[in-house]
């Protein structure tokens, strides 16, 4: 290792909590790496890093599991290859790392659009998770992006939620729901979507994450907040 990702992690071990490492335990996270910096200080430490490169890749080589989540807020995302974010998703082993990737690095990326197709159907937990969680990346982030363009991503939730690995069946839901609350009309292509695909005669559904996802887009006080949302972006966009 370099001397300057050398000292970056000594920075980290002096900003490491031991309190919250043995927690990370209960949040599904491998500690046994990690050396228990919080993120929003870990996002703090970083940002006088943003943007350099080799220091990107020498930390998410190294052993620390903060060291790797750093990685992926410095890289310079218009200067990621689709061979270097292919080496970046294998390496994933956490839902943290991956939640983390996809939201600061892969999103911004010119050919975002086109992972969740190249990752959703990897048999890896995570790497399988990368390719869901990147659709609900794209809807949170890119805001401009149409809603009829999310649609087809439907069919990677219905190719794949067969799956009930832990971190895969939580993914899909997260994306049912994210697509559902991006506004009135998604909130009404998801329901039915649902209902059509997974809703058994007795009225529930047959896999956990379409029963987990429905409940929460049927809510009448989600429901009522989407579209307060949707009244004010409105009203914002005719000003």
């Amino acid at each position: 290792m370099s001397l300057k990702s050398t000292s970056f992690i000594n920075g980290l071990n002096d900003l490491a909590d031991q309190a919250h490492r043995a927690k990370l335990l209960n949040y599904g996270i491998p500690n046994e790496h990690a050396l228990g910096v919080r993120m929003p200080v870990l996002r703090d430490y970083a940002k006088k890093f943003r943007g350099d490169r080799d220091l990107a890749l020498e930390l998410f080589e190294s052993d620390y599991h903060e060291a790797k989540l750093a990685a992926g807020l410095i890289f310079p995302a218009k200067e990621l290859s689709m061979d270097e974010a292919d080496h970046f998703m294998v390496g994933l082993y956490s839902w943290d790392l991956v939640d983390q990737f996809c939201g600061s690095l892969f999103q911004k990326a010119d050919f975002a659009k086109d992972l969740p197709y190249l990752w959703s159907p990897l048999p890896g937990e995570f790497q399988r998770r990368s390719g869901l969680v990147m659709i609900l990346a794209l809807s949170i982030h890119h805001k401009k992006m149409p809603d009829q363009e999310l649609l087809p991503y439907l069919s990677l939730v219905k190719e794949y939620i067969f799956d009930e690995r832990n971190f895969v069946k939580k993914a899909h839901s997260w994306v049912l729901r994210t697509l559902g609350k991006r506004s009135p009309w998604l909130n009404a292509q998801l329901r039915a979507f649902i209902e059509d695909e997974w809703q058994i005669e007795s009225g529930k559904f047959q896999y956990w994450a379409a029963s987990d996802a429905y409940r929460e887009l049927v809510d009448p006080k989600i429901v009522t907040r989407i579209e307060k949302q949707a009244a004010r972006r409105d009203a914002k966009k005719s000003q």
